[in-house]
């Protein structure tokens, strides 16, 4: 395929697509039919996965990218609705106990425990091209967000340290400059409720402004017995706000300032008990082992809020130096405070009369970063080029204390519940655990991309970055004393790779991509010595063909690829004290590999059918338990080996009083190890979800659509989340039930 030249900030090719797709953003999983480009047909996304914007078509990366419509038929807000693989690719699950922290991982690649901030993540999320360093904070709503770019494999030349699964590139829409109102209300089952404002203010003295408000509540899954005043388990309480501005001194200059704050006040997941190993005698007459939902908790324990606070400031100042080069800084400074009060329900608790009950886990994380990017990018005919500087500062500080909300009685009837507020009874409590960290990271990169006239349609990429990481923290805390621990992590390394494309045809192209990324290494805060690992390479191959075939109708992208893991960090829990885990590096190197298939048909106007298909072959790693001894098999926790999404999607011809639209998607669910226990197996499952909308209704000056919603229809329960307790129970969370609403939305 001839690529797309044009000048650095791509206005024109942004037009062609933005016509091209009726307003849409279309993606490979959720394409739209265009109506200006050709009659019926698979329209353009563009994308920026290589730092300059591009046709998804033209990009040698295996990728999904949503736009703003596909997000919203989908129902997709925040990365927490992904949980139920809308998006096959991306796997994430909750953290235990933690209802706002999420564990993120592609290609058989996912984290278990990134909640300390002595660890990293396997898949770098970045919102407008900032980097978050930490999970806590990624289930916050999402502002108004133009499009998610999905990059699978290695992205350790452009995007950097901690991206070996892959990145997660949310982009948000600039300010017009154009007086607009796009308002958008809603209620919902379980007593949901939603609210989301945009407004863009008409441009002054070269500044154009945007405000974005949203809110989001819903009432609990699971009631709490304790009182009608009590919380209930899966509460939903978050809202937030952004404002930007837009400044163009110079037609070749433009600086956007962003700031945005949101807070989430969720409330814990109730804990199913699947299954036990405590002894009979010593069961509580109100424990009965869960085989499916309930809509009671099996007895009143008081319930507490999870608060958390995200907020943050961008600049983002580009100038055209000239048609061909781009000069790009993006400064960003990033706050994080948040807080796990997750009372369990008896699950995590050895019972027997008078014995304490109702585990409470106390958790707060706080963390603070800085960083800052520098990129030149150039496009001169034969040769595209994007060379940088990044710099990142972090600082950071997570705490534990574990309380108890009361205890059993000697008949194995009831609890005694402690003294409220404190669930300890009143009892001064130092943290159980606690630590800190500094971590500071400089990276030089450059890519270029050389296409010889001489050789019409090849494409061969080289790029390489060079990282130089510190990171360094200490213990302060175990079972409140300090135990004068502390650790050092520094790697200097360069990461390369290099990739060869060739366009068949304008329709047809093909790749082969070899690349090397890191993740870096460090220390786990919750073993009692502070034992450091050292960092993971992935080395991959990937080989991908992407083609538009019968004169657009039909779009078929696919990837295949190959990687090597070493040095893979592995945890290990202490049967003796479920608290204290240790991570050590595996000697021996882990091979992964699979297929990755998206496929989108436009037989008839109107109408859209989309697959995405994806195939892990994550066999496991044997590790020796450091606890143990014994040699064991450590799995990819949350990845099935086939997973799959369905959609089609129907715009009906056009009414004299409006414009019908229907959707519909089918999810494959479970079927994976979930937490990297053996023996313990979430359920396969079908999710069915469906959005019908009428939309473009006239309404003064603007326009009005109303909709209804629903996900998981057929009210499909599976595990979500095992957690084995040695000597205990296993501790199951369940996917969230039926859920449907109805939405109204207009535009000025």
């Amino acid at each position: 395929m001839v690529r797309k030249k044009t000048g650095p900030m791509r206005v024109a090719l942004a037009a062609s697509v933005a016509m091209g797709a009726m307003g849409l953003a279309a993606t490979p999983a959720s394409a739209q039919a265009s109506q200006s480009t050709q009659d019926i047909g698979v329209a353009d996304i563009v994308v920026t996965a290589q730092k300059r914007e591009e046709n998804l078509q033209d990009t040698p990366i295996s990728m999904v990218a949503l736009g703003a419509e596909a997000l919203e038929q989908k129902g997709i807000g925040s990365l927490n609705d992904l949980f139920t693989g809308t998006v096959p690719s991306i796997r994430i699950a909750p953290f235990v106990g933690r209802v706002s922290a999420v564990s993120i991982g592609m290609r058989g690649l996912v984290p278990v425990d990134a909640t300390q901030v002595t660890r990293d993540a396997t898949v770098g999320v970045y919102i407008d091209s900032v980097y978050l360093g930490r999970v806590s904070g990624l289930g916050m709503e999402l502002a108004d967000v133009e499009r998610i770019e999905v990059l699978r494999g290695p992205q350790g030349t452009l995007f950097g340290r901690n991206t070996i699964g892959g990145a997660i590139s949310v982009v948000s829409k600039r300010p017009t400059g154009e007086l607009g109102l796009d308002m958008k209300a809603g209620i919902g089952n379980y007593r949901g409720r939603s609210f989301a404002a945009h407004v863009n203010l008409p441009e002054a003295a070269g500044i154009s402004v945007k405000i974005d408000g949203v809110y989001e509540g819903r009432g609990g899954l699971v009631q709490n017995p304790l009182g009608p005043q009590a919380l209930d388990y899966g509460e939903v309480k978050k809202y937030g706000f952004k404002i930007s501005a837009l400044w163009r001194p110079a037609d070749d200059i433009s600086v956007l300032y962003s700031y945005d704050l949101s807070r989430d006040k969720p409330t814990g997941l109730y804990h199913y008990i699947t299954a036990s190993t405590q002894s009979p005698a010593n069961t509580p007459s109100f424990v009965t082992l869960d085989t499916g939902r309930v809509k009671t908790g099996r007895i009143g324990l008081p319930l507490f809020r999870n608060p958390q606070e995200a907020k943050g400031h961008s600049l983002t100042a580009e100038w055209e130096l000239s048609d061909a080069l781009t000069l790009r800084s993006i400064s960003a400074w990033r706050s994080l405070d948040s807080t796990q009060m997750d009372g369990d329900e008896g699950s995590n608790t050895t019972w027997g009369p008078n014995r304490r009950f109702g585990r409470l886990s106390y958790a707060n994380v706080k963390q603070n970063q800085f960083s800052q990017e520098v990129q030149l990018v150039g496009d001169l005919g034969e040769l595209e080029f994007v060379v940088g500087g990044y710099y990142f500062k972090e600082n950071g500080r997570d705490e534990a204390i574990v309380y108890s909300l009361g205890t059993l009685n000697s008949t194995l009837t009831g609890v005694n519940l402690f003294p409220e507020p404190s669930p300890d009874g009143g009892a001064s409590r130092l943290p159980d655990r606690a630590a800190d960290v500094r971590v500071r990271s400089k990276a030089l990169f450059g890519q270029a991309t050389w296409s010889p006239e001489a050789v019409r349609g090849l494409h061969i990429t080289a790029g390489a970055r060079y990282t130089d990481d510190h990171k360094d923290g200490r213990l302060l805390f175990i079972a409140g004393a300090d135990p004068d621990l502390s650790f050092v992590f520094n790697s200097s390394r360069v990461d390369p790779m290099a990739t060869i494309a060739y366009d068949f045809s304008d329709d047809i192209n093909a790749y082969v991509k070899w690349s090397r990324a890191y993740r870096a290494g460090g220390a786990n805060t919750r073993s009692t010595i502070l034992r450091t690992f050292g960092e993971e390479e992935l080395t991959a191959w990937e080989a991908g063909v992407k083609a538009d075939l019968f004169d657009r109708h039909l779009r078929v992208n696919l990837a295949a690829y190959t990687s090597r893991l070493s040095n893979q960090q592995v945890d290990f829990l202490n049967p003796a004290f479920i608290s204290n885990t240790e991570t050590v590096n595996a000697p021996e190197k882990r091979h992964i590999k699979g297929i990755e298939a998206d496929i989108t048909l436009v037989p008839v106007r109107g109408l859209s059918l989309a697959v995405n298909y994806v195939y892990t072959d994550a066999p496991p790693t044997p590790v020796r338990n450091i606890f143990t001894g014994v040699i064991e098999e450590t799995f990819s926790a949350f990845t099935p080996k086939h997973s799959a999404s369905f959609s089609a999607d129907y715009a009906f011809p056009a009414f004299s009083f409006g414009q019908l639209r229907a959707h519909v998607g089918l999810d494959t669910a479970g079927d994976y190890i979930p937490n990297g226990t053996v023996d313990v197996k979430a359920d396969k499952a079908l999710l069915l979800s469906s959005r019908l909308s009428l939309g473009e209704i006239a309404l003064g000056g603007g326009e009005m659509e109303i909709a209804v919603w629903g996900k998981n229809l057929t009210n499909t329960t599976y595990n979500l989340l095992d957690f084995r307790i040695p000597g205990r129970v296993t501790a199951t969370f369940y996917n969230e039930p039926r859920t449907y609403g109805l939405e109204a939305r207009m535009k000025f």
